[in-house]
């Protein structure tokens, strides 16, 4: 009887730890990412951004019943990240699927989300038939509503464009920057960037005509003026104050005709933080390619394409073009520290100034002859504690308020003011981000440069990224890509047939053998 009561005690104890783990499994989520660059898991930023909620946001997935096989992969990811900002908002963060059941429907709730329509080809019976497809992510927060869809190889940003919304809605707790602009700025296309500055930062537009207000960092977006002294002061100041800068200007600009040397006294301000700025263009081999005809490419030289460096503004992009930028080298090396950001290949020359003379065998040959003269630095960032470029004007020394050196702190300059213009070519769409990696890596944001720089990183299959590393020497990247694919349809198509013969021969050897032993056993 004792025995059978023990068992008895000895099973309920046993089946008491099974539900008390089962409780507990229900409450605590383990999970263990061993993926690239933790492609599953939640950045500091947005996790950081799910615990500022003050209410309930409500994210809905919006999709079409049936989803063609290309999504039903992004559908599982979507769903699984939106699970990791549910958890980290301690369950302020809400997400459900909307699948209406009629077409009509589902348009009206994509049309007042914000959502557009997707064509994907679809198998009915044996014909291929183009199907319209809705899928999206809307996300509603205290009355205010951001979407966007969701497209094949959107994985690798995903976290990015999520967050990126999600913080325009909260509005809490984002960095502040100032932005320089004149008319040059306002004339160019650049709608790409103007409304990723704005989901990034709570940005204020400034003539520097006005005392400036308290931000974290202040970004100059180019000019081809002098600048009144009053307007080279306040940016003084900024930094002496311990502001972060980061410059987008270059020596030339064009009117579509002809090119043209800026003179500005903003080249001495940025002489005296270290920064010398060449008149000549910078030309690459590794350049922008446009196609006149098959198999027939005209190279644009002084657009160069650049790879980024080891640091970390720029660490593992790729498909940044410049366009007509000048050249960075180091004007202070008595007192402050240099390091580059982005440089062209070993394959460059410049353009020189100020003829600025161009010929028909640019475009045609891309002959490595002609580019001997190394890397030229692009982008660069200088450090230290800056002294003041109004220290010896007894007009400005004099004020109150004046401050003759600076905390230690940093200055980065991009050698191109169109940096932030809209391209017309889909690969170069996002050069922009680099700048708004400058603006986080100034202010300490390094996470939020870790989810941008996800999904913008070399592709292992990137020729470019492949011709570069792989080769001592200079080859065409169209040449060599089509010589990949080439290489790669021959490998697909004769890889069947060959494993096919394979195993024939291995069966053909196994059954030999087989036969070889019978005989020898019947003797």
């Amino acid at each position: 009887m004792t025995k059978k009561l023990g068992n008895i005690s000895s099973l309920g104890l046993k089946i008491g730890i099974a539900l008390l783990i089962l409780l507990i499994s229900t409450l605590v989520t383990l999970r263990w990412d061993i993926s690239k660059d933790k492609a599953y898991s939640l950045s500091k930023s947005s996790k950081e951004l799910m615990r500022s909620l003050d209410d309930v946001m409500l994210v809905r997935i919006v999709s079409s019943k049936d989803l063609p096989a290309e999504l039903n992969n992004l559908n599982r990811y979507a769903a699984d990240l939106l699970r990791e900002y549910q958890l980290s908002s301690r369950g302020k963060l809400r997400f459900e699927y909307v699948k209406p059941p009629t077409q009509d429907e589902l348009y009206s709730i994509a049309m007042s989300s914000g959502l557009r329509r997707a064509r994907f080809p679809v198998y009915e019976g044996d014909q291929i038939i183009p199907k319209e497809v809705i899928f999206g992510v809307v996300f509603e927060y205290q009355g205010r509503i951001e979407s966007f869809d969701l497209m094949p190889s959107i994985e690798p940003r995903l976290e990015y464009e999520m967050t990126l919304r999600m913080q325009s809605l909260i509005q809490k707790d984002m960095p502040r920057v100032i932005a320089y602009a004149d008319s040059v700025y306002y004339y160019q296309n650049k709608d790409v960037f103007a409304r990723l500055l704005k989901m990034n930062y709570i940005v204020d537009m400034i003539d520097l005509q006005e005392p400036l207000p308290k931000a974290d960092a202040l970004l100059f977006n180019g000019t081809i003026f002098d600048l009144e002294i009053e307007q080279l002061y306040r940016l003084d100041q900024f930094l002496m104050r311990g502001g972060k800068l980061v410059f987008l200007q270059d020596k030339v600009h064009t009117d579509g005709y002809q090119l043209n040397i800026i003179n500005s006294n903003i080249f001495d301000l940025l002489e005296h933080y270290g920064f010398k700025i060449s008149d000549d263009i910078a030309m690459d081999i590794n350049c922008d390619q446009q196609s006149v005809g098959v198999g027939t490419y005209l190279h644009y030289p002084m657009y160069p394409i650049l790879n980024g460096s080891t640091h970390p503004v720029s660490r593992g992009l790729h498909n940044i073009i410049f366009y007509l930028a000048n050249g960075i080298s180091f004007s202070r090396p008595d007192i402050l520290e240099f390091q580059p950001i982005l440089t062209t290949s070993n394959y460059s020359e410049v353009m020189p100034a100020p003829n600025f003379q161009i010929s028909q065998e640019m475009f045609t040959n891309a002959d490595p002859m002609d580019y001997t003269l190394g890397p030229i630095i692009l982008a660069a960032e200088t450090k230290g504690e800056f002294e003041s470029y109004f220290a010896n004007n007894d007009t400005f020394s004099t004020r109150p308020s004046f401050i003759a050196k600076s905390p230690k702190t940093s200055v980065i300059l991009f050698g191109d003011k169109e940096l932030v213009m809209d391209t017309d070519k889909r690969e170069f769409a996002e050069r922009g981000n680099v700048v708004l990696n400058a603006i986080d890596y100034s202010i300490g944001r390094d996470s939020m440069m870790k989810i941008r720089n996800r999904h913008l990183s070399t592709p292992l299959l990137s020729v470019r990224y492949y011709v570069q590393k792989t080769f001592s020497e200079w080859r065409s990247t169209v040449k060599t890509e089509q010589a990949v694919k080439t290489v790669m349809k021959v490998i697909f198509i004769l890889l069947p047939s060959i494993i096919l013969v394979l195993i024939a021969l291995f069966a053909a050897f196994k059954r030999k053998i087989k036969l070889r032993i019978m005989a020898d056993e019947k003797e």
